[in-house]
């Protein structure tokens, strides 16, 4: 079943919709689950789940990414069990709720996730994967509750015209932020 979200960029990518209906849909879901991700971004620099000392906004927290120094001092890591219980509570139903089974080399080592509840997610491609994985376990993704990383990467690249929508959402990320449009 192709979710609401992914029709949406497969319409886009036909023809048979303007590029506003695709991102106005990417800005629903986000709006829906409490995401916001955020392009233009190292999770080599702070690579983990982290919550802020105290509250601060989102164009904060993406300057304070650009410096481990700055980023050390303003948040702190949730922990492994924390973690887990964030990909648990939200970022799991947005992936399932929108579709967006994406391989981590493919969004999550350069992208944030900031979420409404305060905490600042930044994963290498390698992290995102487990956290994806465990997700479709808990999920049944498929049927299944025996994911890897390897096996879930593999799965979600068979997606029809994976390469095609992971571009358009890669860009609709930007454009959402405020940043230049891209074809």
């Amino acid at each position: 079943m192709t979710r609401p979200l992914i029709a949406a960029l497969l319409a886009h990518l036909d023809g048979q919709t303007p590029r506003e209906a695709a991102l106005q849909a990417y800005r629903d879901a986000e709006n829906r689950h409490g995401i916001h991700i955020h392009d233009d971004h190292d999770a080599r620099v702070a690579p983990g789940a982290f919550k802020p000392h105290m509250p601060i906004s989102e164009e904060r927290v993406r300057t304070l990414t650009r410096s481990w120094e700055q980023f050390d001092r303003a948040l702190e890591p949730l922990g492994r069990a924390a973690e887990r219980e964030l990909v648990i509570r939200t970022l799991g139903p947005f992936i399932s709720d929108t579709g967006l089974w994406v391989a981590g080399a493919d969004l999550a080592e350069d992208h944030l996730f900031i979420f409404r509840s305060g905490e600042v997610g930044s994963w290498t491609a390698e992290q995102w994967d487990h956290h994806l994985a465990n997700w479709a376990a808990v999920a049944q993704y498929q049927g299944r509750d025996d994911w890897t990383a390897e096996r879930i990467v593999e799965q979600v690249r068979k997606a029809p015209r994976y390469r095609d929508w992971t571009t358009l959402l890669r860009s609709l990320i930007t454009e959402a932020r405020g940043g230049p449009v891209r074809a």
